[in-house]
């Protein structure tokens, strides 16, 4: 039998003439009941893949109409959505990884999760608090994205930190900054953390910022800190801006414009006069002329201009500027 709908699916797949639904529902139908069954809907699911992956290789040309037809009439996709709502875990990471399989973007997604039947009224009515396990609400944050975290997953995440959130439930998210090796997770997290405006996880993050080396974890630590007005770190996040990359010295210079402080300000003239890429330059000018309020022409002046200017040039910038 699976072998018989493994090869009509091949025949409908690789067709080159789009079939209707009704041609599409009663060949599979006739072959075994695969509307409404579970575990017809896994076989379905798992052929389509498997064609998927033959198409992905050139083995040959899937007709996306007559794939589509599938998905539709069959309802698979529905299926998988229906399942990430499971209390079991492992039936979570398989509807995840067969929506990801069958092509699926994570839009729909987005909107079933949207839906009146996965408000989040209260703990009990939000999906993802099937990940509790053991009385400890967050265990499946320490063991579910050691490896891999992506776009559903930051979905599920958030929508079930909304939900501590609203009945004043939320811990420091910090603990997983500190401790997760998934970049992506940490990124996310350190996002989430100015999202909910955790001021008590500032100090934390902020230490962190000399011990990474990764630019993508640095760069979401200081923009973080510069949303949520943490003034205290102005030194620490000063302290990356010669080994990061051109987005961390660009953020940075953003940060400390918006701290406004003498000495950030002091700072920036100094590297004002070291920096040889013009863009950074200019971004560093507008920063020092946005702390002091100065809004005299000369201290906007574009950046192609002030680099034909001799050293006593600078220096008359640097007089006024400071």
């Amino acid at each position: 039998m699976k072998l018989e709908i493994e090869s009509t699916i091949d025949n409908i797949l690789f067709n080159k003439v789009d079939l209707s639904e009704q041609i599409v529902f009663s060949t599979l139908q006739s072959i075994y009941p695969l509307k409404g069954s579970r575990r017809g809907l896994k076989i379905l699911s798992k052929y389509l893949i498997q064609a998927n992956l033959k198409s992905k290789f050139g083995e040959h040309g899937l007709n996306d109409k007559n794939y589509n037809q599938i998905l539709k009439t069959f309802g698979v996709l529905n299926f998988w959505e229906l399942e990430l709502g499971s209390k079991n875990l492992n039936k979570i990471h398989r509807a995840k990884r067969n929506l990801d399989d069958l092509k699926q973007d994570y839009f729909q997604q987005l909107r079933i999760l949207s839906t009146s039947e996965y408000k989040i009224d209260s703990p009990s009515d939000n999906p993802i608090n099937g990940f509790s396990e053991n009385n400890e609400p967050y265990k499946f944050l320490d063991e579910s994205f050691i490896n891999e975290f992506n776009a559903l997953d930051e979905i599920l995440v958030h929508r079930f930190f909304l939900s501590k959130a609203e009945t004043g439930q939320l811990p420091l998210l910090s603990r997983w900054v500190r401790n997760s090796g998934n970049i992506a997770f940490k990124v996310f997290m350190i996002k989430e953390i100015g999202f909910f405006n955790q001021k008590g996880c500032a100090s934390i993050i902020a230490a962190q910022l000399s011990k990474e080396t990764n630019n993508d974890i640095i760069l979401a630590i200081i923009e973080t800190l510069t949303y949520m007005n943490y003034s205290q770190s102005e030194t620490q996040i000063l302290a990356c801006y010669k080994s990061g990359n051109f987005k961390v010295k660009k953020s940075i210079i953003k940060s400390i414009s918006a701290f406004k402080s003498k000495f950030g300000l002091e700072y920036l003239n100094e590297l004002f006069f070291e920096t040889i890429d013009e863009e950074l330059r200019n971004h560093l000018l507008n920063a020092m002329k946005e702390i002091r309020g100065d809004e005299e022409e000369e201290g906007a002046m574009s950046i192609n201009s002030i680099s034909t200017f001799n050293s006593s040039s600078y220096r008359q910038i640097n007089y006024q500027l400071s």
